[in-house]
């Protein structure tokens, strides 16, 4: 599985944080049609199946998979506001400090594409966000009645999943865990 560990949480004014999910998808192999999203999705990995890939469109917080992106915020969205196809909302995304200009606009094309009538992508952490929407935050965003957060709760499950992945590109390439340990030790004296 390749897994973010992320959840997604969608606040809506006026209502408070009405969903909070894992940022996952689960896809049947043979037609990669999605059977599963969130919790649900996570849990199929768990039972580990061998016709199903779970997958999550987000790494590191940016779009990885933009279909699967689209496809997990039309359904997280769907759920917490219904099938309301006449009202299009103004859309606030919290993303982490670190995304760039372009990753920002994959965000913004997302949201679009998924019925916002206008996004607004920003940095500001999505606890901060809430708490202060829309009275403290920026005057663009005053407009935007949702507001959806990546948030990482999982920092320690998320360096773990990285060191794993290290370890068996290492493998591959037939070098030592001893020599990955001294290169990690050696990163660690330079800060």
């Amino acid at each position: 599985m390749l897994y973010e560990p992320a959840d997604i949480i969608i606040h809506i004014q006026g209502r408070g944080i009405v969903l909070k999910d894992k940022s996952v998808l689960a896809y049947q192999k043979s037609d990669n049609k999605i059977v599963a999203f969130g919790t649900e999705a996570e849990c199929m990995a768990n039972g580990n199946p061998e016709n199903i890939l779970v997958t999550s469109p987000l790494r590191q917080g940016k779009i990885a998979d933009y279909h699967a992106a689209a496809a997990l915020f039309s359904h997280m969205l769907t759920i917490a506001i219904g099938k309301r196809t006449l009202l299009k909302p103004v859309v606030a995304l919290c993303v982490p400090k670190e995304i760039t200009l372009v990753e920002k606009k994959a965000f913004e094309e997302v949201l679009i594409g998924i019925a916002a009538r206008k996004s607004f992508i920003t940095d500001i952490p999505a606890e901060t966000f809430i708490k202060e929407f829309p009275a403290g935050c920026p005057e663009e965003s005053r407009k935007c009645k949702i507001a959806i957060g990546i948030v990482k709760e999982e920092p320690e499950r998320y360096v773990s999943e990285q060191l794993k992945a290290v370890l068996s590109y290492a493998a591959q390439m037939h070098i030592p865990q001893e020599r990955i340990c001294e290169l990690l030790q050696n990163l660690n004296a330079k800060q």
